[in-house]
């Protein structure tokens, strides 16, 4: 799909559909819109879309609902420019016209919010597909708007197709990426932007005493990996680790999965995923913070060299695990990438990880759960999540539960000893292996829920949504 944006009016453009934003009142309309639109039961509302042929520049109208403008915000022009594009498809619109909508009161957000949705909204997996009606293409999208959106548009494009080349790879099944084809991702990507490429192989992995990637990816055929891309732009203000869990499929090792939890796997993968396609777009924006991606990768399976409950690991900060669920995966992998992004010394490190199903249970499945050490940086995230739609909410890392991933044998357990507060000591176990002599600031963002879903929800579609792709990049752009 070609995007372009342009400031002629609507009026001097041609296509199969025009999609044209309306507040709830019907007040930007001609009388004989608002009673046209009336006799079909539409209001303006949030979420409401209508279709009426036309017979002047385009062959149908679509008329997408704001809501009230005084609650117009960005998230809601996100919203409708995906209900538009999503209308536009199903009825097979081939080209199609935007007229940009809310920037009489958002103004340059709401055409960074318009590529969003519209990008976003577009978005479809059919790479298997073999029947062509089910791999329907819009051709072109024309919008519509004030010149000095242009790069506000531009910037919101950027932000989105970072988002589904995130969804791509996480949508992909297991036995397409696996550790090994995630590192040639990785590479390509690096070479497509200029950036430096490292993949450790397993004697790499042993040299650097990554236990805890060689432990769980022992188990499988297919050997784990870590992947290292360096951003440096010349005159850096700040060196910042972005660090995300790779597990390519998660059969849940010798604790293995029931079936209705095993069947979505392929995407543990998805906070690694979002480093990718974080740095897709630090390709593309070019900011002048110094990027460190840091992936270790695995597939856990339950084969015959699998680590098994009651094994220890001894990581290479001194710390000693007792492994009480081989399904508490993630957390292995990612000590040694905090361990080793730790001696990176950043001012702030990130993780994302579809960590516990805990968080799920706490925050339901549209709500990321944030956990850091830096009251200004979780209020920073939490700000921008508003806008960006990426729903964070701030979680406790309670001192008290410490004691229940404290090990009888080891130093630490890598399940508490409850049920309980899961996603609490997941954080927990994690910030063990945060050295915080050389790391400023620490977040963990445990994306469990909104990183992939099995039914349509705002602009996305089912399956991956690219969280929290938009938000971390906002953050490393515009905070820093």
């Amino acid at each position: 799909m070609k995007i372009t944006y342009t400031h002629e009016l609507p009026a001097n453009k041609k296509g199969d559909a025009l999609v044209i934003g309306v507040y709830e009142g019907l007040k930007n309309l001609t009388k004989e819109e608002v009673t046209q639109l009336k006799s079909l039961n539409f209001s303006g509302k949030l979420g409401e879309v209508v279709t009426v042929p036309s017979t002047e520049n385009f062959k149908t109208l679509i008329y997408v609902g704001l809501g009230k403008k005084t609650e117009l915000k960005t998230d809601v022009v996100r919203l409708a420019a995906a209900k538009g594009i999503k209308s536009a498809k199903r009825i097979k619109a081939k080209k199609v016209v935007f007229e940009l909508f809310g920037a009489d009161k958002l103004k340059e957000k709401a055409a960074k919010a318009l590529a969003e949705g519209i990008v976003l909204g577009n978005y479809s997996f059919n790479k298997y597909k073999s029947k062509e009606e089910e791999k329907f293409e819009l051709e072109k999208v024309t919008v519509a708007g004030e010149k000095e959106y242009k790069k506000d548009f531009e910037s919101g494009y950027v932000l989105a197709e970072a988002a589904n080349f995130t969804r791509d790879i996480v949508n992909e099944p297991g036995n397409v990426v696996t550790p090994e084809k995630l590192a040639e991702i990785a590479k390509e990507l690096s070479e497509k932007y200029g950036f430096k490429c490292k993949v450790f192989k397993e004697k790499e992995l042993e040299k650097n005493k990554m236990f805890g990637i060689l432990t769980v990816g022992k188990g499988s055929k297919n050997p784990p990996r870590f992947i290292h891309i360096t951003y440096k732009p010349k005159n850096p203000k700040k060196k910042i680790a972005i660090v995300g869990k790779g597990v390519t499929f998660d059969s849940g090792g010798l604790n293995i999965k029931p079936e209705q939890f095993m069947k979505t796997m392929k995407s543990d993968k998805a906070g690694a995923c979002a480093v990718l396609g974080i740095m897709k777009a630090v390709g593309e924006l070019k900011p002048d913070v110094e990027i460190h991606a840091l992936i270790p990768t695995v597939e856990n399976m339950p084969g015959g060299k699998a680590y098994r409950p009651d094994d220890i690991i001894v990581y290479k900060n001194g710390k000693s695990v007792e492994i009480h669920s081989t399904d508490a995966e993630g957390r292995l992998i990612l000590a040694d990438a905090l361990i080793y992004g730790s001696e990176l010394e950043p001012d702030v490190m990130i993780d994302m990880a579809t960590l516990t199903g805990a968080c799920v249970v706490a925050l339901g499945h549209y709500t990321s759960g944030l956990f850091t050490n830096d009251d200004k940086l979780a209020n920073t995230f939490l700000k921008l999540s508003a806008e960006t739609g990426e729903k964070m909410w701030r979680m406790p890392l309670d001192e008290d539960l410490k004691e229940d991933i404290k090990g009888a044998y080891s130093d630490l357990q890598n399940v508490g000893k409850t049920r309980y507060g899961g996603a609490i000591t997941a954080a927990l176990f994690l910030q063990n292996f945060v050295d915080f002599e050389k790391v400023k600031s620490w977040a963990h963002i445990d994306i469990a829920g909104p990183a992939f879903l099995n039914k349509e929800w705002k602009y996305y579609s089912p399956g991956a949504t690219g969280q929290p792709v938009r938000t971390v990049v906002e953050y490393i752009v515009l905070e820093n």
